[in-house]
């Protein structure tokens, strides 16, 4: 369930909510992923990242809890059309039936509440085919902005370390395989891309 300051804030994003043409973890996709690998972007927002991995010759799809960002994604581009899923962690279950080579992650785990996040990691992980690979983009905003779980913005928003999210990972048999800063829109909120696999 998203948390009500959350939706808010999402239901304005998706109607004028600025976006670049292609998101920053969107360059990593190549390198990561195999030829036309099977690949879920969980919390795709507005699609530009299903997009993306569409023009590059992946068998992307998505899933988006929020209904207007959902609808925006479908309006993006009609390849979109059977595409797009309902669906939040850590309830995310199998959306098209599961078996990805590959999921990606990006700006949604600081929207989880610490104790959703072993469960959501769990969810993630049962997506994957054997060797399957995890591709997240991890931000950590400073703690001194985070008043009651909550951004300057009012959405639910927690900092989860690197270190954590690595070491739940490797609990289900995934090592980080490779890490990295990159460029952030502001300098209150560091950012990591972590790619992880078998």
């Amino acid at each position: 369930m998203i948390a009500p300051g959350t939706t808010a804030f999402y239901d304005a994003w998706a109607d004028d909510g600025p976006e670049a043409e292609r998101s920053a973890i969107s360059r990593h996709f190549a390198a990561a992923f195999a030829s036309g690998a099977r690949v879920l972007d969980v919390g795709c927002g507005k699609g530009r990242d299903v997009v993306a991995l569409l023009d590059m010759g992946f068998d992307a799809f998505g899933s988006e809890p929020h209904d207007a960002m959902r609808a925006r994604a479908l309006a993006r581009d009609p390849r979109l059309a059977g595409r797009v899923a309902a669906a939040a962690l850590p309830a995310l279950g199998q959306p098209f039936g599961g078996g990805f080579d590959a999921v990606v992650c990006s700006a949604v785990l600081m929207h989880l509440e610490p104790a959703d996040l072993p469960p959501s990691l769990a969810a993630l992980v049962a997506l994957l085919r054997p060797r399957g690979r995890l591709l997240m983009a991890l931000p950590e905003m400073r703690a001194d902005l985070l008043v009651d779980g909550r951004d300057p913005d009012g959405r639910q928003f927690a900092n989860h370390p690197p270190e954590r999210v690595q070491a739940l990972l490797a609990d289900h048999g995934l090592a980080l395989l490779r890490g990295e800063d990159v460029a952030a829109p502001s300098a209150d909120t560091r950012w990591r891309v972590l790619l992880f696999g078998r």
